[in-house]
């Protein structure tokens, strides 16, 4: 695995690509307000550019990374009524499709001073070190916190007649809900009512943010520079 993450950029856009598709299968099972990324017929569009990254495109990596970004954020902020595993999903692998894009491997390929000696001698450590999932679990749980001061009205659960529509609940099983993405905690008659699947799904889908946020900045840290002596050459500009 470790060779290929620093010298298989085709076997990473082939990976990319088959998250691509996971990712439209789980949003085509999800709430049915989605990235305009989660579209079917922006597939071709990401094969196409994911083609011409394999052959060296800078720009069209850049367009993919910035995709992949926006399907990541676009998720992170779906707000949920209830626990939502597709969510989770859908940022796991728009975090992973965004981390195979900087990999050494992809970043190398769109260099055109990047030859094959230079790319097996890329030596990149790719597994994240343990403090990095640590801090991610303390900052999803911070984010949790700070997410409180996130509220709105919403229905209370298990309030009112069994199989009610919330146009025919009582004025008195409405009331604020703080949290965000997932609105865990409400107030009942004055006595507050935390729902622990909610503040579950809050803590880890904002670790999984943490997480992916942290691991792609430290890739990026960890980015092979040019070597000494070695001159860099400019960009065909018809390479994009």
């Amino acid at each position: 695995m470790a060779r290929i993450w620093r010298n298989s950029p085709g076997q990473l856009l082939a990976v990319y690509l088959i998250l691509g598709v996971v990712a439209l299968a789980v949003a085509a099972a999800s709430h049915p307000s989605l990235p305009v990324r989660d579209q079917p017929f922006w597939f071709p569009v990401l094969v196409f550019l994911a083609w011409r990254v394999s052959c060296g495109g800078r720009t069209s990596r850049l367009i993919l990374i910035l995709l992949s970004m926006y399907s990541f954020v676009g998720a992170a902020f779906t707000v949920t009524p209830e626990w939502s595993l597709r969510v989770l999903a859908l940022l796991a692998i728009y975090g992973t499709q965004v981390a195979l894009l900087v990999s050494p491997a992809i970043y190398q390929r769109t260099r055109r001073y990047a030859t094959a000696d230079r790319l097996a001698s890329v030596s990149i450590r790719w597994t994240p070190p343990l403090w990095l999932p640590l801090s991610a679990l303390l900052t999803g749980l911070v984010a949790t916190v700070l997410s409180l001061g996130n509220e709105d009205w919403a229905a209370i659960p298990g309030c009112g007649p069994v199989g009610a529509t919330i146009a025919h609940l009582p004025a008195r099983c409405f009331g604020l809900a703080q949290g965000s993405p997932v609105r865990f905690l409400t107030a009942y008659q004055g006595t507050p009512l935390i729902s622990k699947a909610g503040l579950a799904e809050d803590w880890a889908q904002w670790a999984i943010v943490s997480f992916a946020v942290f691991y792609i900045l430290l890739l990026l840290h960890r980015r092979p520079a040019v070597p000494p002596g070695q001159p860099v050459m400019a960009e065909d500009p018809a390479v994009a």
